[in-house]
């Protein structure tokens, strides 16, 4: 076995071992609340006319249309060229036909206009560092037909180990607006300090979103 097979083995090796402590290794740490911090974003639309371009004619509903001419370049078979190849000591011959391509420019109908589509408006936006959340006010434009396209929302908890450490995690929303300030939690968290699990003394464990007890 040459060196460099030696150290693959020795890298791959390394490799899963770090995967296995991230995925088996759990270190407690014991930590209080810090904090909290939120924020939410609504993401509004709007309808507008813009302008598009089709080579298979006019969409429904669209408006101020018109045609232009437009040349391209098409690759295409345009002729076979046939070869004759004289070998051998008796002269014999082999013909060959083969196919010629080239690029050849061609025309075509461009169709221009205008159509309605629903593109970004604008996205409101809350937030803070404490444990009130609400989402941020708006009024819908009605002269664009405005709309709610979808919202998003984020909430974290910050905790403070007793020696100073600090660690935060996402929640979803049900799960942070349960969490006691006051409360005293044991931390679960793998090889690069992620917390994975919540404990407190006085309530079961919080499952992180996506994991189950």
């Amino acid at each position: 076995m040459d060196i460099q097979t030696i150290l693959l083995l020795a890298i791959l090796g390394v490799c899963l071992l770090l995967v296995l402590g991230a995925v088996f290794f759990r270190r407690t740490v014991v930590a209080t609340v810090e904090g909290f911090s939120w924020e939410r974003q609504v993401f509004l639309e709007k309808l507008v006319w813009v302008e598009e371009s089709s080579l298979n004619g006019f969409p429904e509903g669209s408006q101020n249309q018109r045609t232009t001419r437009e040349s391209y370049q098409s690759y295409e078979f345009v002729r076979s060229e046939t070869r004759t190849i004289t070998t051998g000591p008796n002269g014999q011959t082999t013909t060959t036909t083969e196919p010629v391509y080239q690029w050849v420019t061609r025309w075509r109908t461009k169709y221009l206009y205008e159509i309605q589509r629903w593109v970004d408006s604008r996205q409101p936006a809350s937030s803070g560092e404490d444990h009130n959340p609400y989402w941020p006010a708006y009024v819908l434009d009605e002269s664009v037909s405005e709309r709610v396209h979808h919202r998003q929302e984020r909430y974290l908890v910050h905790y403070r180990s007793a020696r100073g450490k600090r660690f935060q995690r996402k929640l979803p929303e049900d799960a942070w607006s349960q969490v006691d300030e006051k409360e005293t939690y044991k931390l679960k968290t793998d090889v690069f300090g992620r917390v994975r699990q919540i404990e407190s003394d006085q309530e079961m464990p919080v499952a992180m979103p996506g994991q189950t007890m």
